[in-house]
């Protein structure tokens, strides 16, 4: 009596291709919805550094990329101003604009900020807080290890407020490492404990 092909065996090549595919998506939608962050950008630190025009800069790489996310920071519930022309002039951009900068403040509301790079970046909000500690005086700043110093005593804010921060009215926890896109709502809230 002759043996009968296993199941296995008895399938052909396009449903071999379509079993491997179904598989595939499969393993792709659970590390989706188990661990999203594994498809986050990597934020790109040295946007901070950058400089367009400027005394220091001889070799202009010229803008690709510009867009406007915009930020509101509040401390115990008062607003905090950016104040205008951040990131404009500064010291190792003297005659220049850094790639993150500010040209006017909002008093009450969300400041626009000007992102403008020689290529497509991932331009993390946390350098523009490195930014803005140039600006001088007690700007707030980041600590070594880039974390939130909004009273810019060197000390991590993490200790002596509660952090929100909303993105287009979402709750995001990214914070100093969140990737900015154009037209960004994103509020910062800092509560005292």
């Amino acid at each position: 009596m002759a043996k009968e092909p296993s199941r296995l065996a008895a399938m052909s090549t396009e449903m071999w291709l379509a079993a491997g595919g179904g598989l595939a998506t499969l393993s792709f939608l659970l590390v989706a919805v188990l661990q999203p962050s594994i498809f986050d950008p990597d934020p790109e630190w040295q946007a901070s550094d950058g400089c367009i025009g400027g005394l220091e800069h001889t070799t202009e790489a010229g803008v690709k990329e510009h867009y406007h996310p915009n930020l509101k920071i509040t401390i115990d519930g008062e607003y905090v101003p950016i104040p205008p022309n951040t990131g404009i002039d500064q010291a190792g951009c003297r005659e220049g604009m850094r790639w993150i900068h500010v040209h006017d403040s909002s008093e009450t509301g969300f400041t626009k900020l000007h992102i403008e790079t020689p290529s497509k970046m991932n331009v993390p909000l946390g350098a523009f807080f490195e930014v803005w500690e140039r600006h001088g005086g007690n700007s707030p700043a980041l600590t070594e290890d880039r974390k939130f110093d909004i009273d810019s005593n060197g000390i991590s804010d993490w200790e002596d407020y509660e952090i929100t921060m909303k993105v287009n009215g979402q709750q995001n926890s990214k914070f100093e490492k969140y990737v900015m896109e154009d037209s960004d709502d994103i509020e910062l809230t800092f509560t005292s404990k």
